[in-house]
């Protein structure tokens, strides 16, 4: 059975949203990452890279959200994975796109909505939030018509974006994005996002 090493509040749950949407029977094993778990020898003997997410499946064990997610659709559900050349490009940009551009702006937003009074970072957070604008209104404009982002078609790529683009539907910063929301809310409503949100 596959193994997922994960913890809570971390980009493990986009692993386990992907494996709820290929339907695959698996272990999900908590790691206290806060407490340095992942730094312990046992940790580092099933994962030298010592973060979370991590996945066996066999003899391979693999770490980084997104390349798991690619792994998991491509072996156990090809479909949402693109087989045209152009398609699957755009699946790996949004993907990338998500996390190397909008991620750590959303996460200084959410992590400083958590601090008590007076530990907050306003400036901070104005900045993040000015450079968060013009990526989530490309993102608005090219849900124009669309019902996922490759189109009419469920794929990886949706799985991907919104597990980080839901740190923004959070703090609220979709409230003025339509096509954007609508988008999120179609995808919180699939039976495999919310089992993977349980918990």
């Amino acid at each position: 059975m596959i193994e997922l090493y994960g913890s809570s509040m971390s980009s493990s749950g986009r692993t386990r949203w992907m494996l709820e949407e290929v339907g695959l029977p698996y272990e999900y094993k908590r790691i206290d990452a806060r407490n340095g778990q992942t730094k312990s020898e046992e940790y580092l003997r099933i994962f030298p890279g010592g973060k979370v997410p991590a996945l066996r499946d066999g003899d391979l064990v693999l770490g980084e959200s997104m390349a798991i997610n690619f792994y998991l659709a491509e072996k156990y559900k090809p479909e949402l994975v693109p087989s045209n050349l152009v398609e699957r490009a755009q699946a790996y940009q949004w993907s990338f796109w998500a996390i190397t551009n909008l991620q750590p702006d959303l996460v200084t937003v959410m992590v400083d909505g958590m601090r008590p009074p007076g530990q907050q970072k306003p400036e901070a957070v104005a900045s993040a939030k000015a450079r968060l604008q013009p990526l989530l209104a490309f993102l608005e404009h090219s849900l124009v018509g669309r019902q996922y982002l490759l189109g009419n078609r469920f794929t990886v790529a949706d799985v991907n974006a919104a597990s980080v683009v839901n740190l923004a539907r959070q703090t609220g910063l979709l409230a003025t994005l339509p096509n954007a929301g609508a988008w999120m809310e179609r995808l919180a409503a699939r039976p495999a996002y919310q089992r993977a949100s349980k918990d």
